[in-house]
């Protein structure tokens, strides 16, 4: 796990596409790994004028040696600039086997557990995350095979909220527009130290297969950089998405859940929007055409099903008219 530094003459680097226009007198988290793009990040907000920031590394334990060098990076660095700094140690492997979950999935949901347990411990519930655009290609790829529509195509957003644990936690990601080609340019100018991670060259998660593999496929078959084509399409998604929010109306809540009835009377394509909606609101990872099916066979069956099992540990169940979401081995 190498450290990098590199120290290159100043240059001209478009810092304006990463205006960062969220309050400076506010208290925030910032994510850090010690990779690259978060090592970027925090040295931006640093530089822009965000004073009251608390850097939140989390120890995933997958890497041995790695990860704990990964750690003692981390606060080295945040005690060079006197910025608070919380560790959280979680164990991915072992959690991931009692869910039946992939070591990718188990520790995005830890990570963002922590994450949730900090904020409430804090009360500093907005969290800078250091994805860009490259992330955002990614996920888009992953969001088209899951089914997702255009929700899931229009990928990440630079301001998002998302409710973890009874936490509401709201992320910035000033660079979602930012290729991982210029945030590096940008470390390199800046002499920013960071801790590469060696793993991001395995296939063990799908983010790196798409990254590694998938990516370079398709760019061969088409001949040209299919990024910005994956990125356009996905503004087009959003403005659809945008449009389609708009008109949907609220949704029908019932006590701690969704008023059945009010469901069932809706048109098909409505219904599975509210639904779709509903889920991401409440926190289940991961939703697509499936999950609002598994979801939609519970509302509308008089009988059987009455209950199916989403991710996340999530359960979706339908009694006494309300179609409601609980935990289950969390």
């Amino acid at each position: 796990m190498p450290l990098r530094k590199t120290v290159l003459p100043k240059s001209d680097i478009p810092t304006e596409s990463w205006s960062i226009q969220w309050p400076r007198d506010r208290a925030y988290l910032v994510a850090v790994s010690g990779g690259l793009d978060s090592m970027v990040i925090w040295h931006l907000l640093h530089s822009s004028g965000y004073n009251d920031l608390m850097l939140v590394h989390i120890d995933h334990g997958l890497r041995g040696e790695a990860s704990t060098g990964d750690q003692e990076f981390v606060r080295r660095e945040a005690e060079k600039t006197q910025t608070a700094c919380e560790i959280r140690c979680v164990d991915v492997r072992s959690h991931a086997g009692a869910q039946g979950l992939s070591l990718e999935a188990a520790a995005r949901e830890l990570r963002y557990r922590a994450i949730a347990e900090v904020a409430r411990d804090t009360g500093r519930q907005q969290v800078f995350l250091a994805h860009h655009a490259d992330d955002q290609v990614e996920t888009i790829l992953m969001n088209l095979f899951r089914g997702s529509g255009s929700r899931g195509l229009s990928g990440m957003q630079r301001e998002s909220s998302r409710e973890i644990d009874g936490i509401s936690l709201t992320f910035l990601r000033p660079l979602l527009d930012t290729s991982r080609a210029l945030i590096r340019r940008y470390a390199e100018t800046h002499a920013i130290s960071w801790r590469e991670d060696e793993s991001n060259a395995s296939s063990f998660a799908l983010r790196n297969r798409i990254r590694n593999r998938l990516m370079p496929e398709i760019e061969e078959t088409f001949g040209r950089d299919a990024k910005q084509a994956i990125l356009r399409a996905a503004k087009l998604a959003s403005l659809d998405e945008a449009w389609s929010r708009s008109a949907l109306g609220e949704i029908p809540i019932r006590g701690e859940g969704l008023d059945v009835g009010a469901l069932r009377s809706l048109p098909e394509a409505r219904r599975n929007r509210l639904l779709l909606s509903w889920l991401r609101k409440s926190g289940v990872p991961d939703c697509g055409w499936d999950e609002v099916e598994r979801s939609a066979q519970v509302l509308v069956s008089d009988g059987r099903p009455a209950k199916a099992s989403l991710p996340g540990n999530y359960q979706i169940r339908r009694r006494a008219g309300v179609l409601f979401l609980e935990r289950v081995n969390a």
